[in-house]
Parts: structure tokens; sequence; C-alpha cells
């Protein structure tokens, strides 16, 4: 690992980044696409390239972007601005954040997230200024096999797949616990069928689809979560509902039950509420204009951070103990099991608590069905990302429309899995489903970061001008080194309390996506043969966005500071 970011010296003489992608198994083929305007060349795959004369295959891959379809670049500003902030909010947030409260306590739930939150931050920033200076489809998987290793890059993709194809899995699967808020004749596995089939006519539509759909779902989002907030304050005080809660669950029954190891062991959940953030990076490649466009939407990661997690787990400590027993299933209440095995299965969604003590019932019945939407609408984001990451990695056949057809229907296959959950007793499957994301998410944000890291180094050794970088992460290389870091010290150690008792389920979740990336890696090594790539040989040029190309000035807004204020908000949802 340490040869891996650092490039020591013995990598300089060993093999070229050529030779190196000349054995690799990915499957990539080269597509190039241009289009009127400041002038970009996006080319999915930055290594074909020629073994003998160390050379990009410029003609080739021409000839090749000729004679097949490519990505669409459909998708606006407004659109990627509200997946930047809304996109990916799911069943983390409005379902499952109930069993970080139940685990942490209001206090502990408050600094997991907010731990989580500050390592988001950076890998967000990081691949943001990747992504806006060479916008290709495919995103960190590119950059990890550019920057880092074929190998390395390779693991990372098919792990960001396989993450967000179980996250499609796992919110199909919560479709029916919400449904089940009202009475339904429907049988659990029908309203997860129906889901998966609207998503993948969403997907299929293309890119622009997609993010018209992605857009009203997380206005809806947003505004609800704002709402919930604003609502859950009122309750809180008495305002609404007659009784004030004030902070009366910090002291009893308190704020952190489980103290430092409460803390600890929500971090998992943490993450698999807040991933997703890196899906800027992936549309970057199908952005109209990703130099101004993607910018702008990764500097929306800090409000969503901030106002929609922190924000409405704080509301959620103030109204809600975390002995309540709606947070958990009836069934794993009075399992000797449940607290080690089924921490995060939910009965009701913390937001329909809030409304529901503030005695507003029917407008709970609203809340529960906008969760609904915002479930259907993260599993619409997931197979989205999903599709674009495999597409990455085998280049496939892609429609008119722009839309890479097989790699929808392999990542719908793979989805299939959630049917499952509804025939093995005790909701096990469910469970494994919602932490191997928040495992395998941590794994891809080491990744990021590791390939930001050498991206910096390669920049600096071959005496490029950051002035040329559309957008740079701050406190570099802080960021980039605490990500490193902490990521896999939480993926590994978390997992110590399912030893003791031994859990089977807690082990194949926390785990099962660790080991098969290890072993994924190890082997793409043995059969590809592939050494890390020397910072000088790195390619900081194929596929980067026009350097001459001017940014648009910003107007200096002006005014009261209430019509500023809307200015801004105009400026960011338009």
């Amino acid at each position: 690992m340490y040869d891996m970011i650092f490039d020591r010296e013995k990598y300089g003489d060993s093999s070229s980044a050529e030779e190196m992608i000349g054995r690799s198994s990915g499957g990539f083929s080269a597509v190039t696409e241009s289009r009127k305007g400041p002038d970009i060349i996006i080319n999915d795959d930055p290594y074909d390239l020629d073994p003998d004369n160390k050379s990009v295959r410029t003609q080739s891959i021409m000839s090749k972007a000729s004679s097949q379809q490519q990505l669409k670049r459909s998708l606006k500003s407004r659109h990627l601005a509200m997946i930047s902030l809304g996109g990916v909010i799911g069943q983390g947030l409005f379902l499952s954040s109930g069993a970080n409260l139940n685990q942490a306590g209001p206090g502990g739930a408050l600094i997991a997230y907010g731990l989580i939150g500050i390592l988001v931050f950076w890998v967000a920033y990081s691949l943001g200024e990747m992504s806006t200076y060479i916008p290709v489809s495919g995103s960190f998987t590119i950059f990890c096999r550019r920057f880092v290793d074929n190998s390395f890059g390779t693991m990372i993709g098919y792990n960001y797949w396989a993450t967000w194809s179980v996250v499609v899995a796992s919110e199909l699967a919560a479709v029916p616990i919400i449904m089940n808020y009202w009475p339904n004749e429907l049988p659990d596995w029908a309203w997860s069928g129906i889901s998966l089939a609207i998503i993948l006519i969403i997907n299929m539509l293309g890119a622009r689809s997609y993010g018209e759909t992605e857009y009203w779902f997380s206005l809806i989002k947003i505004l609800a979560v704002i709402i919930f907030i604003i609502v859950g304050c009122f309750v809180s005080g008495g305002l609404i509902g007659g009784e004030v809660y004030g902070f009366k669950y910090w002291s009893d029954p308190g704020a952190f039950p489980n103290g430092v190891q409460g803390i600890f062991d929500s971090l998992i959940l943490a993450s698999f509420s807040m991933q997703g953030t890196e899906i800027v990076g992936i549309t970057a490649g199908e952005a109209g204009n990703p130099r101004k466009d993607v910018p702008r939407a990764i500097k929306n990661v800090f409000w969503r951070i901030v106002i929609f997690y922190i924000g409405s787990i704080f509301v959620m400590g103030m109204v809600i103990p975390y002995t309540d027993p709606s947070l958990l299933k009836n069934e794993d209440s009075t399992s000797p099991t449940s607290s080690t095995e089924v921490p995060h299965l939910t009965t009701v969604s913390p937001f329909t608590i809030v409304f529901s003590k503030g005695n507003l019932d029917s407008v709970a019945h609203i809340m529960n069905a906008i969760i609904l939407i915002t479930v259907i609408s993260c599993a619409n984001s997931g197979l989205y990302v999903a599709s674009r990451t495999l597409l990455a990695l085998a280049q496939g056949y892609i429609s008119k429309r722009g839309v890479p057809v097989y790699a929808l229907i392999c990542t719908s296959l793979v989805s299939l899995i959630t049917f499952s959950t509804f025939f093995i007793p005790g909701r096990a499957l469910f469970t494994v489903l919602t932490k191997l994301p928040g495992v395998a998410v941590l794994i891809t944000w080491c990744g990021i970061c590791i390939a930001h890291f050498r991206f910096r180094r390669a920049f600096k050794l071959q005496n490029r001008d950051f002035k040329d970088l559309p957008m740079t992460a701050p406190w570099h290389p802080l960021g980039d080194i605490l990500d490193v870091i902490v990521c896999p010290l939480i993926a590994v150690f978390t997992g110590y309390k399912y030893f003791n008792p031994p859990s089977a389920v807690g082990m194949i979740g926390q785990y099962l996506g660790l080991f098969l990336c290890v072993i994924g890696f190890v082997l793409l090594k043995i059969f590809t043969k592939s050494k890390v790539i020397p910072l000088k040989d790195i390619d900081l040029d194929t596929g980067r966005s026009d350097i001459s190309f001017e940014p648009q000035e910003i107007p200096k807004l002006t005014g009261p500071w209430y019509i500023r204020s809307w200015k801004r908000i105009v400026i960011a949802f338009t």
C-alpha cells in the first residue's frame, strides 16, 4: 500500500504505464466524444495505448468512436445541482437512521454522522478536482486505473458496481416495509417488483430521463427534509403537539447510552447513509459543461451534510428517545440476538414518528408517501450509477438514446436478490444487504483519495500549472491522508463485536466485501502482472477538458441579504 501511494523508485524502471495496461483483463474499449462549444475530448478508456510506440492510438480511438454510439451529454446544471443535494438520499436517512439513534443515542449519532461527514467532504472535493480536469464517464474507476495501478482500479470499479447493485436491492427490499405502514393486500415481493420495473423504465429512456426524474424526486426529498427539521423543532418546543421535549431525552434516557462503543458501532450505518456523494463524479461524463457544473454541484455537498444529515439526526434526538420501540421490528425487540444481528430494521421511519408525536397524523401519512418516493429515487440513482460504472469496466452496447443497455440489464439481474429477503426468516439477508454497502463504500472513498494523492504528485512532478485545475481540493494532502488511514480502520475494526458473541450475519455483512476485494485484487495482480504506474508516466492529458476554456464570470450579487440569498438559491437550482 505504501508503494502504491508514494511511488517508490523501484517502480520507475520496472514497467511503463503502457506495458501494464497492455496486460489488462478489464476489457475496455475506447470511446471518444466531442461536442460543440468548449473543446472537450472524452475518452472512456485512457489506457488504449500502443505498446510498441507508447503513444495514444488516436486514429484507432476515433474510428471506434465513429462506429458506435456514445453516452450523451444531456445532464444540465440544474440536474447536477439536485442530484448532488438529494439524488442518493434514501432509506439510509429516512428509514434506517433510527438504528443509529438506538445504538449511539442522540449525542453519539451526531458525532458518528459528523465524523463520516468530514471524510465525505474531502472525498467529494478530491473527486471533483479530478473529474473537472478529466471529465470521463466512469470517473474514479478510470482515475484509479490511470493514476495508481490497473489491477487496483479494476478492483475499485467492480467493488463500486457491486456496492450500488446491492444498494438497489436493499432499497427495493425497503419498499414493502414502508408500504406496510398502510393496510394493503399485495405481497411484499410485488411491491419490490413494481419498483424495479419503474426504475428500469426510467433508466432505459436515457440520462436525460434519469436527470429530469431525479430533479423532481430530489426536490421533493429536499423540501421534505427541510419541512421535517422545521416541524421537528416546533414539536420539540411544544408549539406543535403541546408537549415540550427540548433536550430531555439527552438526560433521560441519555445522550450516549453505549459511550464510545456506541459511536464506533454506528459508523458503518452512517457511511451507508452518506454514500453517493461521489455520484457527481460519475455524472461528469454526461454533464453538458462539467468544468462549470461539477464544481457547483460539489460545493453543495457541505450543505447536504450539515442540513440534511446533521440537522435531521439532531431533530430526531430531541423528539425521539433512543429506547423508542418503534425504532425496531417487534420480532427483533424480543429476539435475544436482535441487538447484535439486526440493529437497523425499523418499523416506522423516524421522520414519520416525529410528525405523529406532533399529532399530525394526516401529515405523517404524507411523509410516509414521500419516504416511499425517496427509497425508489435512491434505487433509481443506484441503477444509474452501477450501470455507468460497469460500462466503464467493460465497454458494451449503447443504444441510440445513449443508454448502456446490457450494463443496465446486468445490474438489474443482481438486484433480483432482493426477492430472497422475503423468504429467509428473520430478514437476515436484509441485514447483510444494508451492511455490505456501508463497508464497501469506505473502500471506494479510500481508493478515490489514493488516486487524488497520486494525481497531485504527478501534476507537480510533471511541472504542470495548478491554475489549470478548474477546482482544487482544500487542505491537500491532509484530507487524502486522513481518508486513506481512517476509512480502512473503520471498515476493519467496527466488526469486532460480531466475534463475541459470534454472529454469522454480522460477520458476513461486515467482512464479505472486504474479503472479496482483497482476493480479487491479489488475483488481478497475479494474472495481469500489473505494477504501480510511475508518477512521471501518468497520463494527465488524455480526456482532459480544454484548458484554454475560459469559465464564465460569476456576476456579483447585490442587494439586501435576503435578496442575495434568494439569488443564490435560483442560481443553484436553475
